[in-house]
């Protein structure tokens, strides 16, 4: 089966890949693994290969097509307002100034039965949603658009793996009519749970509770998310199958127990098939209770698989249920492969399993004594090859690993598994008949989570507990699971070869990355797609960097552009130290994301104008500075021209007797810091928001020759208020990118303002249509491009 398993994961994946071609070669391998079926020239499993692998081909193709536009949600979408009638089908999650569901569309605008399913997102006053109610409400159903930079995160892609296929905005209860409300037994359950959290879990551990006993894991919220992750622990936010396995391990051990009272069954030597059939009751009914979500589905179908591999035969190969499970979940769910649950669940069991069986162990145990050293040998050692298995999928995704991850496992994942989970399941059941008891195992389970919560803040607080070595990329994840793969089976012939494949792989890629890094000689300014926004990487000869301003959303969204875009983006390109961060001026749209990098990275340099602002970004990121001694020149240092590997920075504006006091959003705008870079007759100018205001005291303080720029990062993202005439004539850019948003509300870039630029010849670029525009200038020559998404076009 785990060769099965391989095959129709590699099939899926080149159903990804190479979708178009999925039919011909489908038909090909299927008719070539029935002819070696006939002439019995291979075995039957080995011929059932080609054909597992097509089926995964094959069965990605209604993902990775375009839907059937008859009676398919996809039609109505940028389509304007419509009437929308449909289904809560997932648990709604609750934050703070908004509510979010996947709605299952069944009508709209009267037109008959629909297919498709789109996220909904609800501004307070909202009304009391759970899964199963039916509603009505009218929105526009707009598209998903991904930020277009190289190697991001494809969030259609995402999304339309979900069968999600637009969004929709309401606004007040008044606009959303609930037609049906559900009031089956587990919706019951879970308010009744939830009330019963509220009023007897110690208030720091109610969020973790909700998580973990009713998979409400958007209650935990993103510090307490990054401390689990620092620690090594976040996994057990998510219901997946960690937890359904804990379950079933305590309620199969319990029934076990329980049934051992019989000696009719012991006898029988059914007692371990019985219990773990009786174990599939309180495995469904967590599943059911913390609300059947993809990964908790995959989950119950994996331990399901084990658990019937108990009831069928004794001595069950687990690498082949493992096998069988991966097999299941793939059929039901193509999609499941590209999970990072998925992977993350299937790698650390397999290398446990695997790694496990290949410990060379010297003796077979006898004694009592004997039993219990391996069998504590085999419970240090799980946390341990569990986190190097799944090591680089961690990077991947998350960008770090944690090195206290295998003590704080050792500790949590039992405490969880065997005291906190129990205690509120079994709170749980005997609520509506016991509630005075329910409440105190409830109290109980949060005074250890509350325990937990200690544990993690004093591990994520030990020097290096929680690293960023690298972003490792495909071949680099491929080459250190080669090597992990030979080191296991460091007695076979060919690991020696393989162990050299690898050195030499990753010497290669080491080599190619340093030169990246630290060989070009180049000057490198990268505009980033972060919507409606600035954020600006510049890379200088020799490899110091400086990022200028970090995009941002509105004050009111929960969207970090610098956890979710900047700083995976400068993660991939192995950069780990901002040299100069540099913030134009303080308002969410340029200092949303710079909180996050100063968090996260290593800083030498802040620049700025020094004007404050009251909102959240700003102070966030100050802070940060301040608590990591970064190094802050003051306005009159850095109008001092600085020479970095051969290119030349100034500050030309504010001018250095400016007084930095609070303003409102025009002045923070004309009060924007304009940099200045040069390197021979080549520079780029850089001019925050700055408008006609601003845009007059550089034409008076600064001669036409110093404004004169090859590269220019439109004022105020192509706003009507700035490029002025006078301001384009000076500058006479060769090249100049508007930072906008995608369709943004402001129309930006302005008519008016292109047909500026287009007098004076300037190509233009635009980061909301063609993704992030990177130039390159080395010696005489400069050259840009864009990452252009063709879908956008």
């Amino acid at each position: 089966m785990s060769g099965l398993a391989l095959a129709q994961g590699v099939g899926v994946a080149c159903g990804f890949f190479l979708p178009a071609w999925g039919i011909a070669p489908a038909i090909f391998l299927s008719i070539l693994a029935l002819a070696l079926l006939i002439k019995a020239k291979a075995a039957p499993a080995a011929a059932c290969l080609p054909i597992i692998f097509c089926i995964g081909w094959i069965s990605l193709l209604p993902w990775t097509g375009p839907p059937n536009p008859d009676g398919h949600i996809s039609t109505y979408a940028d389509a304007g307002p419509a009437a929308i009638t449909g289904t809560i089908v997932e648990r709604p999650d609750q934050f703070r100034d908004r509510t979010r569901f996947v709605l299952r569309v069944s009508d709209v605008n009267s037109s008959g039965p629909l297919k498709g399913r789109i996220r909904t997102t609800v501004r307070p006053p909202v009304p009391e949603l759970i899964k199963g109610a039916k509603v009505h409400f009218r929105s526009d159903i707009r598209s998903f658009r991904n930020f277009s930079n190289p190697g991001g995160f494809d969030y259609v892609r995402y999304m339309r793996f979900k069968n999600i296929f637009g969004s929709a905005y309401v606004r007040g209860k008044d606009k959303l009519e609930i037609l049906e409300a559900p009031g089956g037994f587990f919706t019951r359950t879970e308010k009744s749970l939830g009330r019963l959290i509220e009023e007897s879990a110690p208030e720091s551990s109610r969020p973790l509770l909700r998580a973990l006993l009713l998979g409400d894991k958007k209650a935990v919220d993103q510090d307490a998310r990054d401390l689990f992750a620092d620690a090594g622990i976040a996994h057990v936010l998510a219901i997946s199958g960690l937890h359904i396995g804990m379950v079933a391990v305590f309620a199969l051990f319990l029934f076990k127990w329980i049934l051992s009272r019989s000696e009719r069954l012991l006898l029988s030597g059914r007692l371990f098939q019985i219990s773990a059939i009786l174990t599939m009751a309180p495995v469904l009914f967590y599943g059911m209770l913390t609300g059947m979500a993809p990964s908790t589905q995959r989950a119950v179908i994996m331990v399901g698989v084990f658990l019937m591999a108990y009831v069928f035969n004794r001595d069950y190969d687990s690498l082949n249920t493992l096998g069988a499970a991966a097999v299941l979940i793939l059929l039901w769910n193509p999609p499941a492969l590209f999970d990072v649950g998925f992977q993350l669940s299937f790698t650390a069991v397999f290398c446990i399993l695997y790694g496990l069986k290949k410990i060379p162990f010297r003796t077979i145990p006898i004694t009592l004594g004997e039993k219990l050293q391996r069998r504590g040998l085999i419970y240090l050692l799980i946390p341990i090859v569990a986190h190097l298995g799944a090591a680089p999928i961690v990077l991947h995704y998350f960008d770090r690993i944690s090195l206290v991850g295998p003590l704080a496992n050792l500790i949590v994942v039992p405490l969880i598994g065997f005291a906190v989970l129990p205690l509120a399941l079994m709170a749980g059941l005997i609520h509506p008949i016991l509630p005075w008891l329910s409440g105190f195992m409830i109290a109980a389970a949060g005074h250890l989570l509350q325990f937990v919560l200690s544990l993690s803040q004093w591990l994520a607080s030990v020097p290096f507990a929680s690293v960023m070595p690298i972003k490792p990329n495909a071949l680099e994840m491929a080459l250190y699971y080669a090597a992990l793969f030979a080191l296991i089976n460091v007695k076979k012939k060919w690991s020696a070869a393989l162990l050299a494949v690898c050195l030499i792989g990753g010497l290669a890629d080491a080599g190619y990355w340093m030169h990246q890094r630290f060989g070009r000689e180049d000057l490198q300014v990268t505009f980033l797609d972060v919507g409606q926004g600035s954020a600006v990487l510049v890379e200088f000869p020799g490899g110091p960097c400086m990022l200028i301003d970090g995009g941002g959303l509105s004050a009111s969204s929960s969207f970090d552009t610098g956890r979710m875009i900047v700083a995976p983006y400068l993660w991939q390109q192995k950069i780990h130290t901002i040299e100069y961060l540099v913030l134009t001026h303080p308002q969410h749209d340029h200092a949303g994301g710079l909180g996050y990098m100063a968090e996260r990275f290593r800083v030498r340099e802040f620049w700025s104008n020094g004007q404050p602002a009251p909102i959240h970004a700003y102070e966030h990121l100050t802070a940060a500075c301040e608590r990591k001694d970064v190094l802050r020149p003051s306005l009159k240092e850095l109008h001092k021209p600085r020479v970095i590997r051969g290119v030349t920075a100034r500050v030309l504006h504010p001018a250095p007797g400016f007084e930095a006091g609070l303003g409102g959003d025009v002045q923070l705008n004309e009060n924007s810091l304009v940099l200045k870079l040069s390197r021979g007759d080549k520079s780029v100018l850089f001019t925050g928001d700055i408008g006609e205001q601003g845009e007059n005291l550089l034409l008076k303080r600064w001669p036409p020759e110093i404004l004169q720029s090859t590269l220019l990062a439109a004022p105020h993202h192509g706003s009507r208020t700035s490029s002025t005439q006078a301001f384009v004539e000076a500058v006479r850019p060769e090249h100049v990118v508007f930072t906008t948003g995608y369709r943004n509300w402001y129309g930006f870039p302005h008519e008016e303002v292109v047909r500026r630029y287009e007098k004076v010849g300037a190509k233009m670029y635009n980061t909301g249509t063609q993704g992030a525009c990177t130039f390159s200038a080395e010696g005489e020559d400069w050259a840009g491009k864009a990452s252009i998404n063709l879908s956008l076009q």
